[in-house]
């Protein structure tokens, strides 16, 4: 089994078989960064389309009014729209349905929009999903650089304008 470590990026094969637990608590050699791994090899799936073969987007965030406004805001996007109220529920969508694009409030009650980035980064479908971070209380260049480093592939200030949202989204999907 490979494992990367979120700090470094570094790739390291391990043998799971040689522990007892599914889970691993690893030092990386290289950088020294002390992480968890599952050692769960995750069943081999493909990224979630809906029925009519449209990307799918996992919108998460604790406020019922914010989902529904960024899903009227990207309804005239072809795309399909989840989504998810808190980390553990985005995190159980993010690995059995790998959407193409997650739409990230940094801020959510249990695991945090940043605990989820690190997450991501040991996910065996990492690839295959794009992370727009948003925030409406950390805000600037400097959580968008931070956001980056820890897995996100584009920051958003919650307080954007519609077309902006939905140009991001674009350019992130490829549409």
């Amino acid at each position: 089994m490979v494992i990367t470590c979120p700090a470094c990026q570094a790739r390291y094969r391990i043998d799971p078989s040689a522990s007892k637990s599914d889970v691993a608590r690893i030092k990386c050699p290289g950088c020294k960064h002390v992480f968890e791994a599952s050692l769960v090899e995750e069943p081999k799936i493909q990224p979630a389309k809906a029925p009519s073969g449209q990307p799918v987007i996992l919108i998460v965030d604790d406020a019922r009014f914010f989902r529904e406004m960024i899903k009227d805001i990207l309804n005239e996007l072809s795309v399909e729209l989840i989504t998810a109220a808190d980390g553990k529920e985005a995190w159980q969508l993010i690995t059995t349905l790998v959407p193409q694009l997650v739409l990230l409030d940094l801020n959510i009650p249990g695991t945090n929009g940043k605990e989820i980035l690190q997450s991501l980064q040991t996910f065996s479908h990492r690839d295959q999903v794009k992370v727009l971070a948003m925030s409406g209380v950390e805000r600037g260049e400097e959580t968008a650089s931070e956001v980056r480093l820890i897995g996100a592939d584009d920051f958003i200030s919650k307080s954007f304008k519609p077309r902006e949202l939905q140009d991001r989204v674009r350019n992130l999907l490829g549409l």
